[in-house]
């Protein structure tokens, strides 16, 4: 069955750890957490959502040197259409940005900062709940100060324009080590990200509220035996479906 609402609901009350006890108990040990490179800017940022996806290859074309105001002029240059203008540094071609999306880029684990502090306001705009990319984002402590949803495997200063191309947007890729198909589930958490395959995403989230709800209610013991203030981790909640 397809990620709907309502596996989207039951996925954003479980952990990553309740998945991956979910995919084990599948047959899928070891086979959609991806590599623990890949980490959240900030501690607490927790999403849910719809796989869609995008990869770049490295390249080197060199940006000759030019005036500020060419440069400028060149960085996103369009056509009024909105297709790449033969001056542009920088391809059409890359757009993210939709309800219940979390956005999953492979850049071959280059340097360069595809996700910066202004398109992750975008696509939150937009209705984006996360983004992971094996690869860079810049502008981080802008990042971090509007508590943008991001986990990438290095933070660095660096532009894309002449360092990294567009191969492919809306097919399959491999991130963090696991093979990502747009549609597929994601979930994120500070202890990492787990892909969840779409035709097996209503057993999953199932089998994860039962994984969490049975950890809830030991944990609450444990809270009660040494009179500790209850929170919301320890939450007893009605089964969902």
């Amino acid at each position: 069955m397809a990620i709907n609402s309502d596996v989207l609901t039951i996925l954003r009350k479980v952990r990553t750890s309740d998945v991956t006890d979910a995919l084990d108990s599948m047959g899928y040990m070891n086979t959609y957490e991806m590599d623990p490179r890949l980490r959240p800017l900030f501690p607490g940022i927790f999403f849910a959502g719809i796989a869609t996806t995008a990869e770049f290859n490295i390249i080197n074309r060199t940006i000759p040197a030019m005036s500020y105001e060419e440069f400028d002029d060149r960085q996103y240059k369009r056509n009024p259409d909105r297709s790449t203008h033969p001056d542009a540094l920088w391809p059409a071609g890359h757009s993210f940005g939709a309800p219940d999306e979390v956005h999953v880029i492979d850049t071959k684990q280059s340097r360069c900062g595809l996700l910066g502090s202004n398109n992750v306001l975008d696509a939150k705009i937009k209705g984006t709940v996360g983004l992971i990319i094996d690869g860079a984002c810049r502008d981080s402590g802008e990042c971090i100060a509007q508590q943008s949803p991001v986990f990438c495997s290095v933070r660095s200063m660096r532009h894309m324009a002449g360092r990294l191309e567009l191969a492919s947007m809306g097919k399959p890729i491999t991130c963090g080590g696991v093979y990502v198909r747009p549609g597929d589930g994601v979930i994120a958490d500070d202890d990492g990200i787990v892909v969840i395959p779409q035709e097996d995403g209503e057993e999953v989230a199932k089998r994860a509220w039962m994984v969490q709800d049975k950890d809830r209610r030991q944990r609450r013991a444990f809270y009660e035996k040494l009179g500790m203030p209850m929170d919301k981790t320890v939450e007893i909640e009605e089964r969902p479906w």
